[in-house]
């Protein structure tokens, strides 16, 4: 199984392996539609917490040769134990950092994106800076004109020039010569696990968001270029000059707008408009309407899974992540389908509660509880003859628990560097699962300590007479010219 790792500035700042450099949280949320985030937690002994700098430390984390998280943090937060807290945004957030000055541009519409991209990258260090990759949102003409007289930041003006018109999802990639951007109308990558009823799904959520459905919609497209005396005209007589767009009267019966019968006879109607700014064409409006308004009327669904990710428990196999096709079954919650992964989220020390979300707009509420219904009254049968793999998910899942995180952590009470005779310290050691203290869970037997002074045999002795001991009184006898201390406890 890969090993987990996080690096801030390039140097190791967590490692399974290494209880020095414990941490006691590392979640990364994915978002396909939005900018990933991590929150990392660290004790307050750890040797490296004052080399994390809010917004100017690149925090990196890795699984295995993947890097599934780079950024920076925000803000630095301590609890009651004194426990650090980072919140952190990916570097995509880099694009908030700079502005686009007032530009006129018409061309291709990946040109707007590289125009937007080289203007950022001209204003930023080299670790903020990005190359474009693949574009596959395209435009019909292949030709857009945009233009701003203000200053606008870089990420509001991607959002607003081309997220917002022309649909798509901007993708970060991490390589060795620096960060890719692509700007895809859909994800083409697909997971090689399938997320299966009685296998490795463990929960299932349903949502449905109705406070953004709508109705009935008014689209518009293209500005209409005006004449000049006509503009004349009405500068004159001190009229408001109203911008006219493209319509869909002309190809729609002469009705400005289109809407669902069904959801009207519903929930009434609702109105809304939507610009589609690149859209010279009636018909092309009015096609492009047709489909929207199917998506809005239909509210949002999405349904949050609980799963095991096999990649956890030790498979040769890649990690479900946001941004890819993962193909889902439960027969007892309508589910049976290829779905985008839109958030994915990760706890790198806890993986047992991992969960996905995933979009679905092709399952209604009817048609689930329709297929539940056919369901509820096999379920229990269908329960019965899961068990086996039921099980098999549960075993799992213990597996996940019970290999979880494990660190010592040496309490020194008294001195740490002995120079004076009659010196004593006590040394308590504390075990952690995860961040939570077990010591006192443990009997005493579990615990060994061991002196290393380079003396063999007498290190050996040493051991011998500390051995079933949570804590030890050290002297300066023990310590003689030069010698550490640790203690091995057995889980």
């Amino acid at each position: 199984m890969s090993l987990f790792r996080v690096y801030v500035d390039g140097e190791l700042f967590y490692h399974p392996n290494l209880s020095r450099l414990a941490i006691t949280q590392a979640q990364v949320k994915e978002d396909a539609e939005n900018i990933d985030s991590l929150t990392l937690s660290a004790p307050f002994n750890h040797p490296y917490l004052s080399s994390i700098q809010p917004m100017a430390s690149v925090i990196e984390c890795r699984k295995g040769d993947v890097t599934v998280f780079e950024g920076r943090a925000l803000d630095d937060g301590t609890d009651f134990y004194n426990t650090h807290t980072w919140t952190c945004e990916s570097a995509l957030a880099y694009l908030k950092d700079t502005v686009q000055k007032p530009y006129s541009y018409k061309g291709p519409l990946r040109g707007l994106l590289e125009y937007f991209i080289s203007e950022h990258n001209k204003s930023v260090e080299e670790k903020k800076q990005f190359t474009i990759g693949t574009v596959t949102v395209t435009d019909p003409n292949d030709y857009i004109s945009y233009s701003n007289s203000e200053y606008s930041v870089t990420m509001d003006a991607i959002w607003e020039k081309l997220i917002k018109t022309h649909g798509g999802y901007l993708q970060l990639w991490y390589t060795k010569e620096g960060k890719v951007l692509d700007y895809l109308s859909d994800f083409t990558a697909a997971s090689l696990q399938r997320v299966e009823y009685g296998k490795n799904l463990l929960d299932v959520t349903i949502h449905q968001d109705h406070t953004e459905r709508v109705t009935a919609l008014i689209p518009l497209g293209s500005k209409i270029e005006r004449e000049e005396s006509s503009d004349e005209e009405q500068a004159d007589t001190g009229e408001t000059v109203v911008e006219k767009r493209v319509t869909i009267e002309s190809v729609n019966g002469g009705w400005n707008y289109v809407y669902d019968e069904q959801v009207v006879e519903e929930i009434g109607w609702i109105w809304a408009t939507e610009v589609w700014e690149d859209v010279t064409v009636p018909g092309n409006l009015l096609q492009k309407a047709k489909v929207r308004i199917a998506e809005l009327a239909k509210g949002i669904t999405s349904m949050e899974l609980n799963i095991v990710d096999e990649s956890d428990t030790g498979a040769d196999i890649g990690s479900i992540r946001a941004r890819q096709y993962v193909e889902c079954y439960s027969p007892p919650h309508g589910i049976d389908g290829r779905y985008l992964c839109v958030n994915k989220t990760t706890d790198y020390l806890d993986p047992s509660g991992n969960t996905i979300t995933i979009g679905a707009s092709g399952v209604t509420l009817t048609s689930i509880s329709v297929t539940q219904d056919k369901n509820l009254g096999l379920l229990e049968e269908d329960l019965a003859g899961q068990n086996s793999q039921i099980s098999g998910v549960t075993d799992k899942v213990e597996e996940i628990s019970n290999a979880r995180m494990y660190r010592t952590e040496l309490l020194v009470e008294g001195v740490s560097i002995f120079r004076n005779r009659e010196q004593q310290s006590i040394l308590h050691c504390r075990v952690y699962s995860w961040d939570q203290d077990i010591t006192d869970t443990l009997e005493s037997s579990q615990f060994l300590w061991h002196k290393n002074s380079g003396n063999e045999a007498s290190d050996a002795e040493w051991d011998s007479r500390h051995a079933g001991m949570k804590s030890v009184f050290i002297t300066t006898e023990d310590v003689q010219d030069n010698a550490s201390f640790y203690c091995e406890v057995t889980i």
